[in-house]
């Protein structure tokens, strides 16, 4: 009995193993990656490109809660059937948010030909020319710990905080620790917003000792976004505590 689960645990973790190993990944994207910059009059297309065939007919590009430009939502394949295009309408000094399977529902979306889906990816750009002022992306005006401290004293600091230049949304963030290289999972890690909206605050005890690494939003997490959804461009920043004085 125990020969045969072991067989069937093992069996199990090269099925997962396989799986994960065959599901589809993005190698390019056009505009790219958190561009800014983009020429709305000469880029009429958003377009990406995976690491093998995906099915046909099958794509998602918009999301849920997401800053989209206008579409017809045509959407063209190049013959191997790795890359794909969607014909968009870009205006000057806008942020947009293209969110690939969003919505995580198996069987929908960009999947390749085995039905294995892309993770959720956002690819979040803005166009040139002068944003208005709601338009513009946040940024962070300072952290605390500051980026590049050390010593910082864990008996002291309550939290990781960070303000930013307006009102963010409240209920979400795009907070990333990572603790000596490694992630720290922050699902039941409490987290506080001022009542501006402006300051965060991440209700984490530190270790003493101990070099910490925090990454503010990326390609598969925007969670960092201003009150109407223009969301924080990646932000890093890094701290070193020492003993408790």
């Amino acid at each position: 009995m125990k020969k045969l689960l072991f067989c069937i645990l093992i069996c199990a973790c090269g099925a997962l193993v396989s799986v994960f190993a065959e599901e589809p990944k993005v190698v390019s994207v056009s505009p790219g990656y958190w561009a800014v910059g983009v020429d709305s009059k000469r880029q009429h297309n958003v377009s990406v490109t995976f690491d093998q065939r995906m099915r046909l007919g099958f794509f998602d590009w918009l999301g849920l809660d997401t800053l989209s430009p206008p579409s017809n939502l045509k959407t063209t394949t190049n013959a191997d059937a790795t890359s794909f295009s969607l014909d968009v309408h870009l205006e000057p000094g806008k942020a947009y948010i293209m969110a690939f399977n969003q919505r995580g529902i198996p069987g929908v979306g960009f999947q390749n030909e085995k039905g294995i889906s892309l993770r959720p990816v956002y690819l979040v750009f803005q166009t040139a020319g002068t944003a208005a002022a709601e338009d513009a992306p946040p940024r962070t005006l300072s952290t605390a710990p500051g980026n590049g401290m050390q010593d910082v004293d864990p008996a002291k600091v309550a939290g990781i905080t960070v303000a930013f230049d307006r009102p963010m949304q409240t209920k979400k963030h795009g907070f990333h620790l990572f603790e000596e290289k490694k992630p720290v999972d922050l699902k039941t890690v409490p987290f506080t917003y001022s009542a501006d909206g402006k300051t965060f605050t991440l209700n984490y005890p530190l270790k003493p000792s101990t070099h910490y690494e925090v990454v503010m939003n990326s390609t598969e997490d925007i969670g960092f976004a201003a009150t109407n959804r223009v969301p924080l461009w990646p932000v890093h920043f890094a701290f070193t505590t020492g003993q408790p004085h």
